[in-house]
């Protein structure tokens, strides 16, 4: 369960083995005449990679990587990426405190998981002119108590618990930065 470290060459295959997994199902569904099946399939990865697309308006290089890689990293991860990016942050301070806070974060989640589990990650990205948020929605979580603070001025953190999940809520603010 641990963090595996990515290179160039490392992204790549994993991105190629996901296409290549993604091309067989379809070709699978074409075979059997599922056409309606082979659709999905094929609006679902392009509504993936939609939203990858939105998450580069967001201007955060060193996030927009964690957040792509997460799944490649620590594959016991399952992550669903939603954008709603309408102001790109640009500033590389809040980038910096944004991912070591994000991998604290999981470095945390990840003990509390049932070892033999998948665990589904929700994670919704929010800009607009006055501020930002990363919302990250962990299921399988197995804690009475988790509360991971940070105590940097550039994001505030809002932990939110319900049986057999947590919710991190990591933000902060655009205008006069």
């Amino acid at each position: 369960m641990g963090n595996i470290e990515l290179n160039v060459s490392d992204t790549m295959r994993y991105s190629r083995h996901d296409h290549m997994n993604d091309l067989q199902l379809l070709l699978m569904y074409l075979d059997m005449g599922k056409y309606k099946e082979a659709r999905k399939c094929i609006l679902d990865k392009t509504a993936e990679m939609q939203q990858l697309a939105m998450l580069q308006k967001l201007c955060m290089p060193l996030t927009e990587e964690w957040l792509t890689t997460l799944d490649w990293r620590y594959p016991v991860f399952k992550s669903h990426l939603h954008c709603d990016i309408a102001s790109k942050i640009e500033v590389q301070q809040i980038d910096e405190v944004l991912v070591d806070y994000l991998e604290r974060l999981v470095q945390d989640v990840i003990p509390k998981i049932d070892q033999y589990a998948e665990c589904q990650v929700e994670i919704t990205v929010r800009t607009d002119a006055a501020g930002w948020s990363i919302q990250m929605t962990f299921s399988e979580i197995h804690a009475k108590q988790m509360n991971i603070s940070e105590n940097s001025s550039l994001l505030t953190v809002e932990v939110c618990a319900e049986e057999g999940q947590w919710t991190f809520i990591i933000s902060g603010q655009l205008g006069g930065l």
